[in-house]
């Protein structure tokens, strides 16, 4: 049995020539070649040799977790230009748009903005996650300034912990304070702020 497989790509004189009956019109603006851009940079198709096509074959299948789609008053179209889908693909496409009562290349735009601002919503609520999680997990920094007498009473106070080795070389891989602080300050103030963490978690 012979088999004509016409979903295939055709070899025509050393170029690829995708087979004709695959091939989808679409008609685009200003606007939606923005969008399209938009949503090349968003699912990170750069680098393709046809990164607009890519991006409308892949828009058009994720077009099944958009839960609306939305057409936008996109102005006139004057970037004329053809997409090759796989045959299924442009089969199921064009009865999903007639069954909407839509034109092909209209459903198509619909896909691309609405994928786009689907897309960029994630990424303001992943921003937003993300600043409140910074927010949340601050750092409170708080500055004791200590006179030489109440300095020396806790030099003498903590006079074995000061002795620390670990404790050293903590504070010595941290770049010091211009402010005229010796080493032994520093792991003073180290000791003072674990004693306060422990006071307040109790």
């Amino acid at each position: 049995m012979k088999i004509n497989n016409l979903n295939v790509l055709e070899k025509v004189q050393g170029f690829i020539r995708p087979p004709e009956e695959n091939l989808l019109g679409i008609s685009l603006s200003y606007q939606d070649v923005l969008a399209l851009n938009s949503l090349i940079r968003r699912l990170n198709i750069n680098g393709k040799t046809d990164p607009y096509g890519e991006t409308i074959r892949k828009a058009i299948d994720e077009r099944h977790v958009l839960k609306e789609v939305t057409l936008s008053k996109t102005g006139r179209h004057i970037n004329q230009g053809t997409v090759w889908l796989e045959k299924d693909v442009r089969k199921a496409l064009l009865k999903e748009a007639n069954k909407l009562g839509l034109e092909p290349t209209e459903y198509i735009r619909g896909i691309i903005y609405s994928l786009n601002q689907k897309l960029a919503q994630e990424e303001i609520e992943e921003r937003e996650v993300q600043n409140q999680l910074r927010h949340d997990n601050r750092k409170i920094p708080i500055q004791i300034i200590l006179d030489k007498e109440l300095r020396d009473k806790l030099y003498k106070r903590f006079d074995k912990e000061l002795k620390d080795k670990e404790l050293l070389e903590r504070v010595k891989r941290r770049p010091s304070p211009r402010n005229g602080t010796t080493l032994e300050d520093r792991m003073l103030a180290e000791l003072l702020n674990n004693h306060l963490l422990e006071y307040l978690s109790k």
